[in-house]
C-alpha cells in the first residue's frame, strides 16, 4: 500500500494567500492566549493554556494525515516552521492546531462540565463541522494548500469528509479531560498536554482509515471514495454517540443558561458550575441542548 501512495503536487506557496491565511488563523490564537494568561493571573487556572500547548504539539500529526489523506500544504512558505516526512509546514499549521484542536478541546470540556444532553452532543459536533469548513475554505480558495486524488464530497476544493472527521479531535480530548480533571490537580494538570495529540491520532486513524485505504489504492475512482466517506461519516456519528454515553446528562441536570453566557464563563476562567438534579429543564434554544 505504501508504494501506491500518490505523489503530491509541487506547486509553490503563493506569498499573499499565505500571509492572509496565517493572519486569519492567528487571530484566534492571540485571543485565546490572552484569555489563558488572564486565567492564570486572575484565577490561577492554567487549563486553557495547557490545552493550547497540547494543540500546538498535536500539529506533529499534520504531515502524517496529509500524506495518507492526500493533502498538499504548498512548499516554499515564507513562514516555514518545520519539515517532517519531507513535508514543509508553514506557520498557519501550528496556529490552527493550537486553537481548533487545543482551544476547542477546552470549550468542549467546559460544555461537558456545565452539562450537555445527548442531543446537545450531536449539535456540538455539527457546530464544529461548520467551524472547520469556515476555517479551511479561505486556505483552499486562495491556494495556500490543496487536496489531490479522487477526493469525495469535494465541491470547492475542500473535501468535506475531512470536516466530518476533524471535530472529533477536540470533542474526544475534551471528554478525556472532563473525566480525568479531578485527578489532575496541581502540577499534574500538565497531564492534559499529551491528551490533545493522543486524541488527534486516535480520531484520524480510528475514523479516517476507510479514506486512507481507498485514496491510496491504484485505480480508485470517486465512487469508491464516496463509499469510504460514508463509512467514515458513520464512524464519526458512532463516536459522537459513544462520547454522549460518557459525558451527557439528563436534561434536569443541565444548566439553563444561554450559549453566550456559557462561553463568557469559559473565557472568564471561573470554575465550571453544574446543575443539581431538579434544576429547570433546558429549552432547545439554550446551550445545554445545543439545538
Amino acid at each position: 500500500m505504501i508504494a501506491a501512495i500518490p505523489q503530491h503536487p509541487t506547486d509553490e506557496m503563493p506569498l499573499t494567500p499565505e500571509i492572509l491565511f496565517t493572519i486569519f488563523l492567528g487571530i484566534p490564537v492571540v485571543l485565546l492566549l490572552a484569555y489563558g494568561l488572564r486565567h492564570v493571573v486572575k484565577h490561577r487556572q492554567p487549563l486553557l493554556l495547557v490545552c493550547l500547548l497540547g494543540g500546538l504539539i498535536a500539529c506533529i500529526w499534520e504531515p502524517i494525515v496529509d500524506t495518507m489523506g492526500l493533502c498538499y500544504i504548498k512548499f516554499g512558505a515564507a513562514t516555514h516552521t518545520y519539515t517532517l516526512m519531507d513535508r514543509e509546514m508553514p506557520l498557519f499549521i501550528p496556529f490552527v492546531y493550537t486553537w481548533y484542536v487545543g482551544g476547542l478541546a477546552y470549550i468542549a470540556y467546559r460544555l461537558y462540565s456545565a452539562g450537555i444532553t445527548k442531543r446537545g452532543m450531536f449539535a456540538l459536533y455539527l457546530t464544529d463541522v461548520f467551524v472547520n469548513i469556515f476555517l479551511e475554505s479561505p486556505g483552499v480558495l486562495m491556494g495556500a494548500y490543496k487536496y489531490y486524488g479522487p477526493q469525495p464530497l469535494d465541491f470547492w476544493g475542500l473535501p468535506l469528509w475531512w470536516t466530518l472527521m476533524n471535530p472529533l479531535m477536540p470533542m474526544l480530548a475534551g471528554a478525556v479531560i472532563y473525566k480525568l480533571k479531578p485527578h489532575l490537580t496541581g502540577w499534574r494538570i500538565l497531564g492534559v498536554v499529551p491528551i490533545i495529540p493522543m486524541a488527534d491520532g486516535v480520531v484520524n486513524a480510528g475514523i479516517g482509515w476507510p479514506m486512507w485505504i481507498t485514496l491510496n489504492q491504484d485505480g480508485m475512482n470517486r465512487f469508491g471514495t464516496h463509499i469510504a466517506a460514508a463509512v467514515t461519516f458513520s464512524l464519526a456519528l458512532y463516536v459522537v454517540w459513544m462520547l454522549s454515553l460518557l459525558v451527557a446528562k439528563p436534561e434536569d441536570q443541565v444548566r439553563d443558561i444561554s450559549r453566550g453566557q456559557l462561553l463568557k464563563e469559559a473565557m472568564e476562567g471561573d470554575e465550571p458550575e453544574t446543575a443539581a438534579a431538579g434544576a429547570p429543564v433546558r429549552t432547545p434554544e439554550t446551550v445545554g441542548a445545543m439545538s
